[in-house]
């Protein structure tokens, strides 16, 4: 079933409407099949969202730097081929200089780690594409997936980077592994930087956004939150909580980070408020 804009205000209204009630989760209840239909469709649209971002080290010769990031691809029974398919090729239109990828492949078997490695190894760039790994990758089989994505020419960086230079000009790129599962190492992937040069951190999850501050990490890319998936509120009552980094572009210090809502869903094959998100992200110097 396809939802026109139309069908999609009326249905805000009527969240909004049950929001703002005494029972507003009985009053949801009774619009239940409605909202179904609509959030097992937004899961499986795509949207592409530009943020420019502005680095003060970024060198003058690297202006206009283009970077598509995608993240929690999370190939499974909820997530199809096709889905993450149209995703790649919505990427390779915006024809970046670089792509990123920063975690959860797959979900939970590992029979979706190649399929899902083959369609990203069709992702091309004058650079290439980078990654680092999620929990979830961690929970399915971490080695796997990184000798899948190495056999499809992917780096992916485990707590460790690297020293990018083209254009005559070069910034420090880096990964870390997966905070959920103890493995984030920051000071590995930054040996070797210099301290005054641009450093850009893959972190699936956003949550040592405070750890990268601290490392005078310019900008950080992660994943991890979907968004939210859900988002059922108004701004008198909230239905579901907040989380405190659940997408777009934060800053803590002199450090950047930029969350996308991901392609993929887990739990349940749904969004609401929340639809799946190719990034392009361009950056400026000052």
């Amino acid at each position: 079933m396809k939802f026109t804009g139309t069908q999609k205000v009326r249905l805000s209204e009527k969240i909004s409407s049950a929001a703002r009630s005494d029972t507003p989760l009985r009053d949801l209840a009774s619009n239940f099949s409605l909202v179904a239909r609509y959030a097992l469709a937004e899961a499986n649209t795509l949207t592409t969202e530009k943020i420019n971002i502005t680095l003060k080290r970024l060198p003058k010769n690297l202006d206009g730097f283009r970077i598509v990031h995608l993240s929690d691809i999370h190939h499974s029974p909820f997530t199809s081929l096709e889905h993450i398919t149209r995703a790649v090729e919505i990427a390779n239109s915006l024809e970046p200089d670089m792509f990123v990828l920063t975690g959860d492949f797959v979900s939970h078997e590992s029979k979706y780690i190649a399929p899902m490695a083959k369609v990203m190894g069709t992702l091309k760039s004058e650079f290439g594409t980078f990654a680092c790994l999620g929990n979830h990758d961690h929970w399915t089989d971490a080695k796997l997936v990184t000798n899948y994505l190495r056999g499809e020419n992917i780096t992916v960086l485990i707590n460790e980077g690297f020293r990018f230079v083209e254009r005559g000009a070069s910034f420090w790129l880096c990964g870390v592994d997966d905070y959920m599962v103890g493995q984030t190492d920051l000071r590995s992937a930054l040996r070797g930087s210099f301290p005054d040069e641009m450093k850009i951190l893959l972190a699936h999850n956003p949550k040592i956004l405070y750890r990268a501050a601290r490392a005078s990490v310019d900008l950080m890319l992660s994943g991890h939150t979907h968004g939210g998936q859900v988002k059922i509120r108004n701004e008198e009552k909230r239905i579901l909580p907040r989380r405190k980094f659940a997408s777009g572009l934060y800053r803590r210090k002199g450090t950047q980070v930029y969350i996308t809502r991901g392609i993929g869903t887990v739990v349940l094959p749904v969004r609401f408020g929340c639809p799946p998100e190719v990034s392009l992200i361009e950056l400026h110097s000052i």
